[in-house]
């Protein structure tokens, strides 16, 4: 009995997490927009909100591919990066999307590795998203590489380090599978079966 309570778990529970994240940002998203629309049209429209904001998002994807749209966006951002507090902002989340969005010009994560963290003789599977930084090779004295090292079930959590590029251990395995691996706790191993 425990055995089939285990096995239904593993299969029903990352379809209930993907639908409960869903429907728990839709919601999030109506609760803001819907008040909004709300007023400008004198009662509340379910769902108006959600709605909304995924056509404001397929727009801005229209629009920016583009001549014009691409224009209009770099001149937004360059507004942005002129206001004080809202650059560093805005330059942080900036480049978070950039290094969790694949591209086919880069690739952020450049490889999969193993390092010692957070203690002697305990490995955490990590990304290289850097492998030359000269001030950090300067000073720990030998090539150095950045390595993220994401939480486990929150991926685009973690830690930032600097490793020894000897102290780092390659990995034969894709960015895809090792996200997989860090999002089920090691339940999904890097051949994506679970044993």
């Amino acid at each position: 009995l425990r055995r089939y309570f285990i096995n239904g778990l593993l299969i029903l529970l990352p379809g209930v997490i993907t639908v409960y994240v869903l429907v728990f940002s839709l919601v999030t998203i109506d609760g803001i927009l819907g008040r909004v629309i709300a007023k400008l049209v004198g009662f509340h429209i379910p769902g108006a909100g959600a709605v909304l904001t995924i056509l404001l998002i397929l727009a801005a994807g229209i629009f920016t591919t583009n001549v014009i749209g691409r224009k209009f966006f770099q001149w937004a951002e360059q507004i942005f990066l002129k206001i004080p507090i809202l650059n560093s902002i805005y330059q942080g989340v900036g480049q978070v999307v950039k290094a969790f969005s694949a591209s086919t010009e880069t690739q952020r994560f450049q490889r999969v590795v193993l390092v010692e963290y957070p203690r002697l003789g305990v490995y955490s599977l990590g990304f290289v998203t850097n492998e030359r930084v000269p001030e950090f090779s300067l000073a720990i004295g030998n090539d150095s590489v950045t390595v993220f090292i994401p939480t486990t079930p929150n991926p685009t959590s973690g830690v930032f380090t600097v490793v020894a590029d000897e102290d780092c251990i390659p990995l034969n395995i894709s960015v895809e599978e090792a996200f997989k691996t860090i999002i089920s706790a090691g339940i999904i191993g890097p051949t994506g079966k679970t044993p």
